[in-house]
C-alpha cells in the first residue's frame, strides 16, 4: 500500500478491526458521526464483546482509524490491504472473508 496515512489508520484499528468491523461501520456512518452517544455506546459494546482491550480507549481508537479511513474515501483500499496480508489470511481469516463480504458489497 503506498497510502501511508491510510496505512498508519489501519495499524491503528488493526487490520483485523478493519476487516470484521467495516462493513457494520459503513452501514452506521452517519449515525456514528453525528450522534456521540450512539457512538459511545457503539464502542462500548464492541469493548465488551470483545475483551481484546486494556481499556476503552482503545476500542475507541479502533473505531475512530477506521470512521476516518471511511471519511476519506479509502475504505476499498483498506478493505483490499486486508485481504492481500498474508499475515491476515493465516491469522484472521475470519476477518479476511468479512472484508471480501464487505468490498463485494460497496463495489
Amino acid at each position: 500500500m503506498e497510502d501511508k496515512s491510510t496505512k498508519r489508520l489501519i495499524a491503528s484499528a488493526g487490520a483485523w478491526f478493519v476487516g470484521e468491523y467495516a462493513a457494520v461501520m459503513i452501514e452506521r456512518f452517519t449515525e456514528l458521526e453525528s450522534n456521540k452517544r450512539y457512538k459511545s455506546e457503539f464502542i462500548e459494546d464492541i469493548y465488551n464483546s470483545l475483551g481484546r482491550d486494556r481499556n476503552l480507549d482503545g476500542t475507541s481508537t479502533r473505531v475512530n482509524a477506521v470512521l476516518r479511513i471511511i471519511r476519506s474515501n479509502k475504505i476499498v483500499e483498506a478493505l483490499e490491504y486486508v485481504i492481500q496480508s498474508d499475515r491476515m489470511r493465516k491469522d484472521n481469516p475470519g476477518a479476511v472473508r468479512k472484508a471480501k463480504e464487505t468490498l463485494n458489497n460497496i463495489k
